[in-house]
């Protein structure tokens, strides 16, 4: 059942393509906004994974910032609206696959009624365009790359370097440079989330910037280090003076047990409610170890250094890698698993980390 409703998601959006195409017209491709735009309103389009809504967070709000009369609303997906939970003056728009719920989000668009549309996609992305038309707004902006959807105004943005050159220079094409000088980055928490981290810290035995972070979580079975693995950090932080903090997903919990019972230094993480728990509960530790997740980003983004095991698949990866913080990246040798990197080369890693401190590299 659930492949398809697969293909009938894909066939519908294909289908509102194919009727909104023809009369959306690319003539007159211009590389930002003209002098004089009106430019009260703006959508932006972040659809995808909460690393991504991270990495975009403090661009947000260097654009309000910039422009303090500016109305923001941001399409995002069920997974990464968590991001922006706390965060002040961003309408958030919910994309949905369901061809109801999917509905009601392109009306949400249009009663927005933006000037401007943004996607920060740095793809085709066939569902940003029918967001843009439905929308009704003048000003459709991507990325100037090759590119098969009729997008009016084409940002010429750094592409060689971080990823969020490419924002910041994508943003920029609505009129004033955003900078990535002075940004503030750090995930908005309410109480709920500072309470659940303060009752576990003041319940162990070790202050948050005693310890190293190990995110057990893997995203997939490729990324799954293994348990051997994990003991021999485990006790290679604890040999270094510091105790390992183990934090998992839910499914993880098992596992992350397993990993505890010969350490009694060992910390095991709460069953964290939500990914912004996550981000409450390691604000202050040393440093985090972790596979390629989203963890990696809410660790940088709190300047919390990070050694990151990540898998080959893509030639444009280091453009991901944790922004602005002391990070030190292990790739593993094909895509099929992280067992070629071994727990002696992190231990070494997160040695020299603890030697060199906070300082970005």
């Amino acid at each position: 059942m659930p492949g398809i409703l697969k293909k009938l998601e894909i066939f519908g959006r294909e289908l509102i393509f194919r009727i909104i195409a023809p009369g959306v017209s690319a003539a007159n491709t211009l590389t930002a906004l003209p002098d004089g735009a009106n430019m009260d309103r703006v959508l932006i389009m972040r659809q995808d994974r909460i690393g991504d809504m991270i990495m975009t967070l403090p661009l947000l709000r260097k654009l309000r910032e910039i422009h303090p009369f500016l109305s923001i609303a941001i399409v995002a997906s069920e997974s990464n609206s968590i991001i922006l939970k706390y965060e002040k003056d961003i309408r958030v728009i919910i994309y949905d696959k369901s061809p109801g719920k999917f509905i009601s989000s392109l009306h949400a668009a249009r009663e927005f009624m933006p000037d401007a549309v943004v996607d920060m996609h740095m793809h085709d992305s066939t569902t940003s365009l029918i967001y843009a038309v439905f929308s009704g707004a003048r000003w459709k902006l991507h990325i100037d790359r090759e590119n098969r959807l009729p997008f009016n105004v084409r940002v010429k943005a750094v592409q060689d370097g971080h990823i969020m050159d490419a924002f910041s220079g994508l943003l920029s094409g609505l009129g004033k440079e955003v900078e990535t000088g002075e940004l503030e980055r750090e995930i908005a928490l309410s109480s709920i989330e500072t309470d659940f981290a303060r009752r576990f810290w003041s319940g162990v035995n070790a202050a948050p910037e005693d310890c190293v972070a190990i995110n057990i979580s893997a995203g997939g079975e490729n990324r799954w280090w293994g348990m051997d693995r994990y003991m021999e950090v485990c006790r290679g932080i604890i040999s270094l003076g510091m105790k390992p903090l183990l934090l998992y997903a839910p499914e993880y919990r098992d596992k992350a047990e397993s990993i505890t019972l010969p350490e009694a230094e060992t910390l095991l993480s709460p069953l964290t409610p939500t990914i912004l728990h996550v981000a409450a509960l390691i604000r202050n530790v040393r440093l985090l170890v972790s596979p390629d997740t989203s963890v990696i980003h809410i660790a940088a983004s709190s300047g919390i250094p990070v050694v990151g095991m990540y898998l080959p698949f893509d030639l444009s990866l280091p453009k991901w890698y944790p922004w602005r913080v002391n990070r030190r990246i292990l790739m593993a040798e094909d895509n099929r698993s992280l067992e070629t990197i071994s727990s002696d080369s992190v231990i070494n890693l997160v040695r020299e980390i603890l030697e060199n401190g906070r300082g970005t590299k």
